[in-house]
């Protein structure tokens, strides 16, 4: 709620180079099939790129349902359902170091208003839980209103956790709040389904006002956005289910965006992406970004029945992991979700005119130089961006935790770059069963190479 917001799109490269930010392993808690011989779903947390899973404390996954995990910035906090045992439905919180948890609702509370998904805010301080409609009497007559409820987690975990209502809005039928997501800059992010329609999304920004966008060809849901950017141009990531005009049936979901301003945030023609590297003829759905809006996450829902975790730096256009990080035979289309946090591998990077190349990294890694040439360079909203066009990868190899210095010719698969204007960036790469995979980016850089052979690196010369 605290948090101000920047994001780029999909197909472009927003210039922000020179800001001097950490980068990270992506970490994910996700749903996954829990071991055999049991059917139900576990909670995990793992290693976006590489697969690995962070050990959790016994009292997260049991043989009950753990179900749509959401976890704070710092990795502490999770956040999950569990159903399926002798208490109903329950809210749970989980220190992930110390292994403490608490029920954030009572079971009367529940039985008396039914919760449905919920998230925490990236500080770990409040949790958003969507609920019912709730109905009141207007001038007009009736109407229904959607209802979020914050509880305070500061006093975690004896509590109390107080609960306060957020009522936004209103309806003149019944429905339900499924999902609720924090942004930055006061923003939250809804998924509304009406008793007498598809889902749609709401956006609400206080003292901006509220946004709905609907769809008239099919089905709207589970918003993410980013938290950390006060910009009105970042933009709300969604599935969109589609309405087949034959059986009125909903088919395989795929992912679009709309711009996260109330003023835009509305109408029923939200987009999706083209087919390409995210959205195909498989189910793309459980959409996440990272606090600082620069990966994108989802899960993939195979034809095997296997759910597989992708994640794309939205700088440089290019996957984490290209086969994804298996998830089991688990189905988590309806009940799972992915939350993200990062951990540092890069906090500093920097390429010269002379190809020299220093970084400091926290912990030991592969690195190399991703080089993408660029195409064009278009306006959005009064920023310039890029349009990149991949020229090859460029291994370094590999180094300890500390300071980094090294080389590079500035050749890609032994042939000098000729002139032009390309972006570099240096990756943490790490090489698995399945082929190398990138750890975590630095900072993009620009380098233009003229006609003459002179070499210019934007931001040569300036701290990072």
């Amino acid at each position: 709620m605290r948090s101000p917001h920047r994001l780029t799109v999909l197909s472009i490269l927003v210039l922000a180079l020179a800001s001097g930010q950490a980068r990270a392993d992506v970490f994910a808690a996700v749903n996954v099939a829990a071991p055999p011989p049991r059917f139900d779903l576990d909670v995990a947390i793992v290693n976006a790129s590489l697969g690995s899973r962070v050990a959790l404390p016994s009292v997260v996954n049991t043989t009950a349902f753990e179900i749509k995990p959401s976890i704070s910035f710092d990795g502490r906090r999770l956040l999950f359902q569990r159903f399926g045992g002798s208490d109903g439905i329950r809210l749970l919180l989980v220190d992930t170091s110390t292994g403490q948890s608490a029920d954030l609702f009572t079971t009367n509370e529940i039985a008396a208003n039914p919760i449905f998904n919920s998230s925490i805010e990236g500080d770990g301080t409040t949790v958003a839980t969507g609920r019912r409609f709730r109905q009141l009497q207007f001038s007009s007559g009736i109407r229904f209103v959607p209802e979020v409820t914050l509880t305070d987690v500061r006093s975690f975990p004896t509590g109390p956790f107080p609960h306060a209502p957020l009522l936004t809005g209103s309806y003149d039928a019944p429905g339900r709040v499924l999902d609720v997501v924090f942004g930055g800059n006061d923003r939250f992010a809804l998924h509304l389904l009406p008793a007498t329609g598809l889902g749609q999304l709401m956006l609400l920004q206080v003292n901006r006002g509220v946004g709905i966008l609907s769809s008239a060809t099919g089905d709207l849901g589970r918003p993410a956005m980013r938290a950390d950017d006060s910009s009105s141009a970042v933009p709300i990531f969604y599935e969109h289910r589609s309405l087949s005009s034959i059986s009125g049936t909903l088919g395989n979901s795929n992912l679009g965006q709309r711009n996260a301003d109330p003023a835009l945030f509305r109408g029923t023609d939200p987009s999706v992406f083209t087919p390409g590297p995210i959205n195909t003829t498989a189910d793309e759905s459980q959409v996440a970004v990272t606090r600082d809006g620069r990966y994108f996450a989802f899960v993939r829902h195979g034809s095997d029945g296997h759910d597989r975790l992708f994640v794309r730096d939205l700088s440089t256009h290019t996957f984490l992991n290209p086969n994804g990080v298996a998830l089991g035979l688990v189905a988590t289309r309806g009940i799972g979700s992915v939350s993200l946090y990062l951990r540092t591998v890069i906090t500093a990077s920097r390429i010269t005119s002379t190809g020299g190349v220093t970084a400091t990294l926290t912990q030991a890694s592969g690195i190399g130089i991703l080089v993408q040439r660029i195409v064009g360079v278009t306006k959005e909203r009064g920023q310039k961006h890029y349009e990149l066009e991949t020229v090859g990868r460029v291994p370094l190899g590999e180094y300890g935790a500390g300071n980094v210095f090294t080389h590079w010719d500035l050749e890609v698969d032994g042939e000098r770059l000729p002139p032009g204007k390309y972006l570099v960036t240096l990756r943490a790469v790490e090489d698995t069963v399945e082929g190398t995979v990138v750890r975590e980016l630095g900072e993009p850089q620009v380098l233009r190479i003229n006609k003459r052979g002179s070499i210019h690196v934007q931001g040569e010369g300036k701290g990072r």
